[in-house]
């Protein structure tokens, strides 16, 4: 269950202490760091009224509209265009701040029906990075197909051994854990062929199919209307593959495909790209290098870290995912604004 605004652990206990201690109140007067933070977002929901994967989930629509009010008071939220030219250097406006990007994978349903309309009310801009082969579609992907194989499984012990060897037991430590154990086993680079994984894993874990009546991705017509508003739209690849797991001439079309698909849909130069997954062994330095030769401006990663100016590669762009305590948003957002970083 993702908790609520302003919930407990040990984020939600230190950032009150500083609070009442006034420690918050006296940083939050002194000169910020020259920087910019990428909050990085997926789902706008409840994970406990879905099947599927719920780390996905980044907040309900309540606690993601308490944390962009949250922003919009205390920093400069900014749009793309403005976030690139920090990047390059080339910025207009060399005044130091504390400057926050939003950010969104995927293109599911919930990002137009709820994050975009929250973001409008406040004229924040959201940048929406799609997987093209999805838009529209009915699709189950990977993790969310291994969320729903596990709850609904009838093995609640099971080995799988591609590729490599993992033992879970289901009863003993959880579903949360069991279910990050086989997806961080999905995405070992060693994982040549993912048809394979799920085939052993659907035999292992004995689970039921997802059913793919329900339209989960936003379409065509809502991403043009989104554009129109004010939203960024930006390429996640066309299929969603790990790109670190595919040879040049593969990631080339991933990367290349999605981008003239975008161009044919909406009519925009998609200038960005977010890799799928993001983490340091999910893209490559050929990646880095093939998504300048495609046109793009910027690569996202997805693995922590600020960005500050002059030591941000434009191919590895740092964001970072808060979660829904707004309690840590604030804590963290105070540390970054006077350090430049973030865990």
């Amino acid at each position: 269950m993702a908790k609520k605004a302003g919930s407990g652990g040990k984020f939600g206990r230190l950032a009150r202490a500083l609070r009442w201690s006034g420690a918050l109140f006296v940083s939050s007067k002194l000169p910020p760091r020259d920087s910019l933070l990428i909050v990085n977002y997926h789902r706008i929901g409840n994970a406990e009224e879905d099947l599927f994967d719920p780390g996905v989930f980044s907040a309900t629509a309540e606690e993601f509209d308490e944390q962009i009010k949250f922003l919009k008071r205390n920093v400069d939220v900014v749009t793309l265009d403005e976030a690139l030219a920090f990047v390059d250097g080339t910025q207009k406006d060399k005044a130091r701040r504390c400057r926050v990007l939003i950010t969104f994978d995927d293109g599911y349903l919930d990002n137009y029906e709820l994050a975009h309309p929250i973001l409008r009310s406040h004229g924040v801009q959201g940048v929406f990075f799609l997987v093209t082969s999805m838009v529209g579609s009915n699709r189950i992907p990977w993790w969310d197909k291994v969320s729903y194989m596990m709850k609904t499984g009838r093995k609640r012990r099971f080995s799988l051994h591609y590729p490599a060897n993992l033992e879970v037991d289901v009863d003993r430590i959880g579903m949360a854990e069991s279910l990050r154990s086989v997806l961080r086993l999905y995405k070992r680079p060693e994982n040549t062929d993912p048809a394979r994984f799920m085939r052993e894993a659907a035999e292992a874990i004995q689970g039921e199919e997802p059913p793919t009546t329900v339209r989960r991705f936003l379409n065509w017509d809502e991403a043009r209307q989104m554009s129109r508003e004010g939203a960024a739209i930006g390429s996640h690849t066309h299929s969603h593959n790990l790109l670190s797991h595919l040879g040049p001439d593969r990631q080339y079309e991933e990367l290349a495909k999605s981008r003239a698909i975008l161009k044919e849909q909406l009519g925009v130069v998609a200038d960005t790209i977010a890799y799928p997954v993001g983490k340091k062994d999910a893209f490559t330095d050929e990646t880095k290098r093939i998504a300048r030769e495609v046109g793009y401006r910027a690569g996202f990663s997805f693995y922590g870290g600020a960005n500050l100016p002059g030591q941000t590669s434009p191919y590895d762009v740092r964001r970072f995912d808060i979660g829904p305590d707004l309690n840590r948003l604030r804590l963290e957002l105070e540390i970054f604004r006077l350090t430049g970083h973030v865990r």
